[in-house]
């Protein structure tokens, strides 16, 4: 960044803008944003003595303001001492009590903030609106069949919010991988959902269903992930993250985000599939390393952004199924907390031998549903925290 510092605020901002001071690391260098510790005060000016004065421009809707701050300053700080009219911003004095007031870097000046976020303030990073790139991911949990549900929750997201999949990072095991794969390659949706339907309805023909060792999942696998295109590798280096089983001398996961061919990212969405007896007696190898189905051991992967996670499973996650049920009693199973509910379990059951096709339906429009009521809910808190 230049002597100038440029921060472009909009409605909503980027989560952590109260939490970052202004630094001049020398006297006519450029500047850094770097961690300040945070703290609840009613406006107050940071302590700074025998600092330079920097120039910061706030760019708003309505035009510019370029005013004067101290090395050590927060944010904050700048804007009310130079009354800067920027309506609400700050409104909860500084205590970070709402996800309206935060800024959007540009990566490359993200990527120079030493300190990561805390649990805190990713959860209510959650409720803003409209996450960029910079702190955007949606994970997808290993669900067999039931990934129609997803592909469902995923087509309302793409319709209503189209920005979330232009550049957020996605996370998946088993199934979940094989659509996140698709989704970040573009794959349309209603070729996806032709894939799953086949499959389901070829597996349906057999005694035992896709267990039948005349039934072969893999293949039908590879004919779905044909649709990927050449580049498919380079589209999701450091872009999709797939859970993987590592078999050492006892199961750990690995989250696999680079692949040196089209071929190399196929191979390792085959191999977070593998499901022993279900897809096969001998493990495959990745790498020259045995591995299986991710979901064993990490179910629904996230990263460090903060993360939107869809699951078939009734749980605590973002988007799923919900279950009139008073008080479930919830467990955690591979990093997915789910309740153990007799519709859940039916789910379990489901995702191995597919239901019929009329009820993939029904699941595919549910996931839709789900992932509306996701929405308005968000929607609805936003407008709240506004009121506040």
């Amino acid at each position: 960044m230049s002597l100038s510092s440029v921060v472009r605020l909009s409605r909503p901002f980027f989560k952590t803008g109260l939490k970052y001071g202004i630094v001049n690391l020398n006297r006519t260098g450029p500047l850094q944003i770097v961690s300040n510790e945070m703290r609840p005060r009613f406006f107050s000016v940071s302590r700074v003595f025998c600092k330079d004065w920097v120039e910061v421009t706030f760019e708003t809707l309505d035009g510019s303001y370029t005013v004067k701050g101290k090395e050590g300053d927060n944010l904050l700080d700048v804007v009310i001492n130079n009354d800067v009219d920027l309506d609400g911003f700050g409104a909860c004095e500084g205590t970070l009590s709402c996800s309206t007031c935060h800024l959007i870097f540009e990566k490359e000046d993200f990527d120079k903030i030493e300190d990561p976020c805390t649990d805190e303030e990713l959860d209510m990073l959650d409720l803003a609106y409209g996450l960029s790139d910079t702190g955007a991911c949606v994970s997808l949990s290993g669900s067999g069949f039931l990934s129609i549900y997803q592909l469902g929750a995923v087509e309302c997201l793409q319709q209503f919010w189209p920005q979330l999949f232009e550049k957020a990072n996605l996370a998946g095991a088993s199934a979940g991988a094989v659509l996140a794969a698709c989704i970040i390659c573009n794959v349309p949706t209603e070729k996806i959902k032709q894939s799953f339907m086949v499959t389901a309805f070829e597996a349906q023909k057999w005694a035992m269903g896709p267990f039948n060792p005349n039934f072969q999942i893999e293949d039908y696998l590879r004919e779905a992930l044909e649709a990927l295109p050449p580049d498919a590798h380079i589209r999701a280096n450091n872009r999709l993250f797939v859970s993987l089983s590592k078999m050492t001398e006892s199961a750990h996961n690995v989250l696999i985000s680079s692949w040196e061919s089209r071929d190399d990212l196929i191979s390792c969405l085959l191999c977070s599939c593998f499901i022993p007896f279900f897809s096969g007696v001998t493990l495959p190898l990745f790498r020259g390393e045995k591995v299986m189905d991710g979901g064993f051991t990490n179910n629904l992967p996230t990263t460090n952004q903060p993360t939107i996670t869809i699951s078939p499973f009734n749980g605590v996650v973002d988007i799923c199924p919900v279950d009139d049920i008073k008080y479930p009693f919830y467990v955690t199973m591979a990093n997915e907390c789910v309740s153990i509910t007799p519709k859940n379990i039916m789910r379990l059951i489901r995702a191995l031998l597919p239901p019929p096709i009329e009820d993939l339906e029904s699941l595919y429009k549910m996931g839709y549903q789900d992932a509306f009521n996701f929405l308005k809910r968000r929607s609805a808190q936003e407008t709240r925290l506004l009121k506040h």
